[in-house]
């Protein structure tokens, strides 16, 4: 009898919170879900339950589609309650503790959003180190996130990363209040109101996607 087939699992790990980690989650598991994956967007965050509580919001919205969004606080009981899922979204706390460096070592593709400033730059790159030194070592990439209007302090951060010598997303996550006002009312990404922050959630969607596609697969 042939062995299951194990879920591609992408996870988000930051070690601050407030870096866009949840946002950015959702993004991806509403775009898993319209490319016809089988999706479970897992909320480890026992503590705010992001994700858990905003799909319980589209489900009062009657939006779709609907999303598989569930509280785990294990590795060990996600991978006993995932059923059939084909496609995993981990969303983990916004300090990486022992759990979340697990779930970054058992996933494809391991996303660290981080802001453009030094003070979320250090902790980034010291939790992609520690990762790497873990295993983790080509399944890490950097995403930047929260993004204001200061090009010559993207490009500070952009040369920082490279510099690290760690992979870094091919587009970035701005700081738009619309973006906030989406979440707020059960929406995520491609399902931005406003066109032009449509336009800009597509594209991150298409990143992280295609990003994930090129992981290889666990055995």
């Amino acid at each position: 009898m042939s062995r299951p087939k194990i879920p591609t699992t992408a996870a988000f790990v930051s070690q601050k919170g407030g870096v866009g980690k949840s946002a950015l989650a959702r993004l991806l598991a509403i775009g898993a879900i319209h490319r016809g994956r089988k999706t479970l967007l897992a909320d480890f965050d026992l503590d705010q339950l992001t994700c858990v509580e905003w799909g319980a919001l589209r489900m009062r919205a009657s939006l779709e589609p609907e999303v598989d969004a569930r509280a785990f606080k294990s590795l060990k009981r996600l991978r006993k309650d995932n059923g059939v899922v084909d496609f995993i979204v981990a969303d983990t706390r916004g300090m990486a503790d022992d759990l979340s460096t697990e779930i970054a070592e058992d996933s494809d593709v391991v996303f660290l959003p981080t802001g453009v400033s030094q003070d979320d730059l250090r902790p980034t790159l010291n939790l992609a180190r520690k990762l790497a030194r873990r295993g983790a070592e080509g399944r890490l990439v950097m995403v930047l996130s929260k993004v204001g209007r200061s090009e010559s302090q993207f490009g500070r951060a952009v040369e920082t990363i490279e510099e690290a010598g760690f992979e870094l997303l091919s587009e970035h996550w701005p700081q738009r209040d619309g973006f906030q006002s989406d979440l707020d009312g059960g929406r995520a990404g491609r399902e931005a109101r406003n066109p032009y922050l449509r336009e800009i959630a597509e594209r991150m969607e298409e990143a992280l996607w295609s990003r994930t596609m090129k992981a290889k697969p666990r055995v």
